[in-house]
């Protein structure tokens, strides 16, 4: 009876228990998660672990326990005792992952029934835990990729609107230049006719058509310069 499974067994069959205990409480937290339509993949494969764990550890149990194995100077009542509490043990790590699956297959029976983020496929069902959290990681570097490409393009994009707001600065120095020459222009040409008014008011008709004419080549010598 040397061997700790031995020595030591109230206290691994209180923490086996303990730990189907704190399961529970997992489970009712998987369960929360599922019917609000989270994404539980990486919570189940972390159910699925500890659950396999708790198997290993009762198989330890029941095999250092068996007639076979058991010690021979155990009194037969206390084999008994313990032989009943492993079997106890493992009826409750059973009835742990009968309850993981309902929950686990239940989550198949929202799809489409409300608007979540978690949306499994038919081929999805197919797969293991692994396969699907591989899959999600495959996911999420997809959207990463695109994350990057989108913003690449708007790094481009607001290159380009910088050297478009360059350019509409230098069209606009171009347009106040040609209104001022406008403007001047306008004043000039208004000056012109008050001269012309005033002057028609004294000389003769014949003198009125020779400024007349002088005025418009002059104005239209001025506006081939300022081209």
């Amino acid at each position: 009876m040397s061997s700790p499974i031995y020595l030591e067994y109230s206290t691994i069959i209180q923490k086996q228990e303990n730990n189907v205990k704190n399961m529970h409480k997992k489970l009712s937290d998987y369960d929360t998660e599922v019917e609000a339509g989270s994404n539980t993949i990486q919570m189940e494969s972390d159910i699925e672990k500890e659950i396999s764990n708790f198997r290993k550890a009762h198989k330890e149990l029941e095999n250092a326990y068996s007639n076979k194995n058991a010690p021979s100077q155990m009194p037969l009542n206390e084999l008994d005792r313990r032989q009943k509490q492993i079997q106890n043990l493992g009826q409750g790590i059973n009835e742990l992952y009968q309850s993981y699956q309902k929950i686990k297959d239940k989550k198949y029976e929202f799809k489409g029934q409300r608007n979540n983020d978690y949306q499994p496929t038919e081929d999805m069902k197919t797969m293991s835990n692994a396969e699907l959290l591989q899959y999600q990681q495959q996911k999420i570097k997809q959207q990463d990729d695109q994350l990057d490409e989108i913003y690449m393009d708007v790094k481009k994009g607001k290159v380009m609107a910088k050297e478009a707001h360059k350019i509409l600065d230098e069209q606009n120095k171009q347009l106040d230049d040609l209104q001022n020459d406008m403007d001047r222009l306008d004043s000039k040409l208004k000056i012109g006719a008050k001269r012309f008014a005033d002057y028609a008011a004294k000389k003769s008709g014949y003198c009125i058509v020779t400024i007349l004419v002088l005025e418009v080549i002059a104005g239209i010598l001025f506006v081939t310069l300022i081209k």
